[in-house]
């Protein structure tokens, strides 16, 4: 396949994959010249994007991107929420485990941050004709995830209005996850789970065993808030705001 004909058939490319249809100092050439007449613009060192053919005027979704920077990254956080279509916010940030990307990058109006992918999370793979096939993390892990790192998933409201639109979880996965959790992330689950006990079919005896891991406490809903306006005695559980506003905020 020639160069020409590569570009208008692949919105996403990396310097690799061009080296599979062309040879390197070719290859090198021909990219520097379609960068250059705005057929092709870079997103990071060795990813660009084509923007020609039926190409002209798109914009890739970032899910793409990500997988064309690194096909085993985890789309994690906030936009862990968005693929699994939860997200009670749209935002503009693309959030990612990855062992391969390091460094935060910019292309368009999005943002794109990566983490580590050292944590071993669970995952599961998603397709989609605007991105292909990814990873991202189960329902269970991403639930977890936001919890713990409330502001990598929109802040506690985001996080709780996000995380509560779940139509159902698999406790016992939700279990497993959680039994390595910090004590703040076991009272701000279990607190939701309650909430939600009904519309999850959440047992007493769960809501039970994570109770007992609570400890004294007390933890946060959340940890950066520099007033608690809220308390749940059974968690130990302080709250940014009244008991009735963050109850609103359950879908």
């Amino acid at each position: 396949m020639k160069f020409k004909e590569y570009i208008a058939s692949h919105q996403t490319f990396t310097t690799q994959d061009l080296y599979a249809v062309a040879a390197k100092e070719v290859a090198h050439t021909q990219l520097r010249r379609a960068v250059k007449s705005g057929e092709v613009e870079r997103v990071r060192r060795g990813v660009y994007v084509s923007k020609t053919g039926k190409f002209t005027g798109e914009v890739p979704d970032p899910f793409l991107i990500v997988g064309t920077a690194d096909s085993e990254a985890v789309i994690s956080y906030h936009s862990a929420l968005v693929a699994h279509g939860v997200a009670h916010n749209i935002g503009f940030e693309c959030l990612f485990r990855s062992e391969k990307v390091r460094s935060p990058f910019k292309y368009g109006s999005v943002r794109y941050a990566p983490y580590n992918l050292d944590d071993n999370p669970q995952t599961q793979v998603m397709h989609s004709n605007s991105y292909g096939v990814i990873k991202v993390t189960t329902r269970e892990q991403t639930f977890v995830d936001c919890l713990t790192y409330t502001g990598r998933a929109g802040g506690v409201e985001e996080t709780v209005r996000s995380c509560s639109a779940f139509p159902y979880l698999d406790v016992d996965a939700l279990l497993q996850i959680l039994g390595s959790a910090p004590i703040a992330v076991v009272a701000r689950a279990g607190w939701l789970l309650e909430a939600k006990q009904a519309d999850w079919g959440v047992d007493d005896k769960t809501l039970l065993s994570l109770e007992k891991r609570l400890g004294r406490g007390p933890s946060k809903l959340d940890p950066k808030s520099p007033k608690n306006r809220g308390w749940s005695l059974r968690w130990k559980l302080y709250l940014p705001e009244t008991v009735e506003e963050v109850l609103s905020w359950i879908s």
